[in-house]
């Protein structure tokens, strides 16, 4: 189950260890990093391991765990994995693991809000069969944070996507130019759900390519007589240009352990 007592950062650091190092067992990872006698975080780690396990990128044999596929951490491939889980036919749509997955479209994409501030009510006003309590909703808006969704505020969660997440969404390994829209559609909501349900593109994914065009990663502009919806708070832009060039977060995921 995806609704785990975590923070996200040990996830990743648990990952590359298990990459690095295949074959370690709990023990030995506790071992790794349990720095101090007291408190245990085996439960921690049995958590992430637990969180590592939904998402497939490890798995367990006897006591052992290795990785399926040697790849560097990258928070593109959770989401890649999340928006699996949430679109499987094949999960109860009441499942937690498709809840947990599911949560980010439903509560703000779809509704097209950018801030909620009891994620916790909103979610089980919803569920008939299940309830989700409030520890494992803080740890959701903790891993979310922490992959890049968007940010913790006060006791609610404001998603908007930060800029490392959608820079290492948009790869910049060709150049793209055309409709804003179509962009989003293709490029950005297999990763992350961007459109909303009036088939507009969520605000969150607008800000965060506009922040990206403040910072010369990309261009918007507005062109005349298209076919596609415009966006911003003036609606003032509908086309984007992505130029060719080095993707630089993923250079630094491939250095970061190395």
């Amino acid at each position: 189950m995806l609704f785990q007592m975590c923070y996200g950062p040990e996830i990743e650091v648990i990952y590359e260890n298990l990459r690095i190092n295949p074959g370690l067992d709990v023990e030995k990872l506790k071992t790794r990093f349990q720095h101090v006698d007291s408190g245990d975080i085996t439960s921690l780690i049995e958590c992430s391991l637990i969180v590592l396990e939904d998402l497939q990128f490890i798995y367990k044999d006897k006591s052992q765990y290795f990785v399926l596929q040697d790849k560097p951490w990258c928070n593109k491939e959770v989401f890649l994995k999340l928006r699996e889980l949430s679109n499987s036919e094949n999960i109860p749509s009441d499942s937690l693991d498709k809840v947990f997955a599911s949560l980010f479209e439903q509560l703000f994409v779809k509704p097209d809000k950018l801030f909620l501030s009891n994620i916790h009510y909103q979610i089980n006003s919803q569920l008939k069969k299940t309830l989700v309590g409030q520890e494992k909703v803080n740890a959701w808006k903790r891993m979310m944070e922490c992959w890049g969704l968007g940010r913790r505020i006060y006791s609610g969660f404001y998603a908007l996507p930060q800029l490392s997440l959608m820079k290492s969404i948009i790869k910049r390994n060709e150049t793209w130019e055309g409709g804003l829209h179509p962009f989003c559609e293709k490029i950005i909501d297999p990763v992350i759900p961007c459109l909303t349900t009036e088939g507009n593109i969520y605000r969150g994914v607008i800000f965060s390519l506009m922040a990206l065009h403040q910072e010369g990663e990309l261009k918007l502009s507005y062109m005349q007589d298209l076919p596609y919806k415009s966006y911003g708070p003036k609606n003032e832009f509908n086309w984007i240009k992505v130029e060719r060039g080095c993707d630089l977060n993923d250079a630094l995921s491939q250095q970061k352990f190395a």
